[in-house]
């Protein structure tokens, strides 16, 4: 029993530690609800380098089950080199019915971030699409190019993940 024991508490120990050192920048705060749009990255993207990692916001987003609308973090990736899925979370409001308000995206285009791991920083980003319009309406949007914008968030000591959305 105290071999177990001990077996047990290292591995409690390893999971922590590598559950910190693989930490992604953008961390889903919600839970799927049900709704939700695709959106699939192309092999296309060159401006992404593995373990690059995206978010996808909507700045008018339900945030919390009072139905408060803010900028919400609806989906997220990490960039592998190979195509990428990344399905986004709808809002739902069942409170006409006695029913809770999920948190989520409440329409209109989505706002993409990017992690850039080797840097350490969050930039904004703009991108194309070959098939639908970067809309969150329920369908799905092609994903073929990415570039970033403005002034980057970088973390302190330059790289790393935690934080993020």
């Amino acid at each position: 029993m105290n071999i177990l024991s001990r077996s047990l508490q290292s591995l409690t120990v390893l999971f922590a530690f590598l559950s910190i050192t693989f930490a992604q920048h953008f961390n889903i705060e919600i839970a799927p609800t049900g709704e939700s749009t695709l959106f699939i990255f192309t092999t296309s993207i060159a401006s992404l380098e593995v373990d690059d990692e995206v978010g996808l916001f909507d700045a008018d987003g339900i945030i919390d089950d009072q139905g408060n609308i803010g900028e919400v973090l609806v989906g997220a990736g990490v960039w592998t080199g190979a195509q990428l899925e990344v399905t986004a979370i709808g809002s739902v409001d069942l409170s006409d019915f006695g029913g809770p308000v999920l948190p989520g995206y409440n329409g209109g285009t989505m706002a993409l971030k990017v992690w850039d791991t080797s840097e350490g920083c969050e930039y904004d980003a703009t991108y194309g699409t070959s098939f639908g319009s970067g809309s969150f309406n329920g369908l799905f949007s092609n994903i073929i190019s990415i570039s970033t914008t403005g002034d980057p968030v970088c973390d302190d000591d330059g790289g790393g993940g935690g934080g993020g959305g």
